[in-house]
């Protein structure tokens, strides 16, 4: 371990501590979905990274520093020279979360006839697409076992895909790290790439970047050309084979509110401009508070920062070593979150039986750790699918920033011990979504 965290903690928040008994009938109340689970019982929150980074004392001090204002708030000056000097976008929009950027984008962009071609588009970013009228078609590339950037798209058959649809009827989404490749990063030779053949095209190519200050140190570490390049200046290269981009802040911002929309094209600018007014409110708020639009402008340098990113992401990858000791089987190597096979590390338990969905249940009460299953978990059958599973055998285990410390790592890897006793789940109540379901354990735990 080379890393040590860059911070000193200056306040603290108690970890609730029920017992394992506690946590067994909350379980049990709970329809056997950790998701009905109240946040106060849950001692260790892995389900999202997103809105729950702890924030620093220049955050603070700007939030309670700066004044509300719904015309022309001065911190919406600070926050547009943020962005703009970080990314080189010329024209900035704030929004209150990045799926509000998405909306209004595709409520702009988006009609029948469409097709929005990405590495893989997050749940929120394809439906509202969807709901817009386009048809999203993913275009991952091949797995490499052990490669540095399994986030990449695949750019022959983006090509051979872009050649069939209709001048003006595509655009391209990457998404930076890649969420539905196990958080994967995305390379520099790829990104330039894909701009590219969407310029040969005349296509637009947007960046759904919550996490693209991760995806730039992962640059930085992984391609040898980038070594010494500070992560701004990787980023900065990044952002300029885009068209423009949408972010939640809520992760690399490291915010709990806030996004925005930043674009070089200043016919899609005006377009967005006018319809947020009906959606998010005036273009100088964007349906934020004036003191969220400071925590972001600085929280966007801070999340940049070449020493906090090495504490970030070797973290990161220290808790993938702490699993592995611990006989977990994971996605190598560690991107942006811990992608678990759920279904090879319960052998015993058949895929029907919904193994993500058991180890799950189980974490919470061995150690009060509630975590995410991936989608279409409720969608399994009986074939043997451990050694190449689907998303639905995976678990993922996504970690704040800022918030927990190295030995609570230590101790949530402890709890992957007790795996050999989990006992299989059924479906007793179903549901449309996983979040309400309600579900029964094969044998009593």
């Amino acid at each position: 371990m080379s890393f040590i965290e860059p911070f000193r903690i200056k306040m603290v928040e108690p970890l609730p501590n029920p017992t394992r008994e506690e946590r067994l009938k909350i379980l049990h109340e709970s329809g056997y979905n950790p998701f009905q689970i109240k946040d106060k019982y849950v001692t260790f929150d892995l389900w999202s990274d997103s809105g729950m980074a702890s924030m620093s004392q220049h955050q603070w001090a700007a939030m309670v520093d700066t004044s509300e204002g719904c015309i022309n708030p001065e911190s919406f000056d600070a926050f547009v020279d943020s962005i703009k000097r970080l990314t080189g976008f010329p024209y900035i929009l704030p929004v209150h979360q990045g799926r509000a950027a998405e909306h209004i984008l595709f409520s702009v962009l988006a009609r029948p006839g469409l097709t929005v071609f990405s590495n893989t588009m997050y749940i929120t970013g394809r439906k509202n697409a969807e709901l817009s009228g386009a048809i999203v078609v993913d275009v991952p590339c091949k797995q490499v076992a052990g490669g540095y950037f399994n986030g990449d798209l695949d750019c022959a058959r983006l090509q051979e895909e872009l050649r069939e649809v209709d001048a003006g009827k595509a655009i391209v989404i990457l998404t930076l790290t890649s969420n539905n490749q196990a958080g994967q990063p995305v390379s520099m030779a790829n990104i330039k790439h894909v701009s590219e053949i969407c310029k040969m095209h005349d296509t637009p190519l947007f960046m759904d970047g919550c996490r693209f200050a991760e995806n730039a140190y992962f640059i930085k570490t992984r391609n040898k050309m980038y070594q010494d390049v500070p992560a701004r200046d990787i980023a900065l290269e990044m952002f300029s084979y885009f068209d423009g981009m949408y972010m939640s802040a809520k992760k690399d911002g490291l915010c709990n509110i806030g996004g925005f929309f930043a674009t070089r094209l200043s016919d899609i600018y005006g377009k967005f401009k006018r319809r947020m007014i009906y959606i998010e409110g005036n273009s100088n708020h964007g349906g934020i508070s004036s003191r969220d639009m400071e925590a972001v402008a600085r929280g966007l340098w801070e999340g940049t920062d070449d020493r906090y990113l090495k504490y970030r992401v070797e973290s990161l990858t220290t808790f993938g070593d702490i699993l592995k000791k611990a006989g977990v089987p994971l996605v190598e190597p560690v991107g942006s979150a811990i992608y678990i096979n759920a279904a090879k590390c319960l052998p015993h338990i058949p895929t029907e039986q919904y193994p993500a969905w058991a180890l799950h249940c189980a974490l919470y009460v061995e150690g009060g750790i509630r975590c995410k299953h991936l989608h279409d978990v409720l969608k399994v059958d009986d074939t043997n699918e451990r050694e190449n599973p689907k998303q639905q055998h995976f678990i993922r285990l996504s970690i704040p920033r800022r918030t927990y410390t190295l030995s609570h790592l230590i101790h949530i890897g402890s709890v992957f011990k007790k795996r050999r006793s989990i006992s299989g789940v059924l479906i007793k109540c179903p549901s449309e979504h996983y979040f309400a379901a309600i579900m029964e354990p094969v044998r009593k735990c």
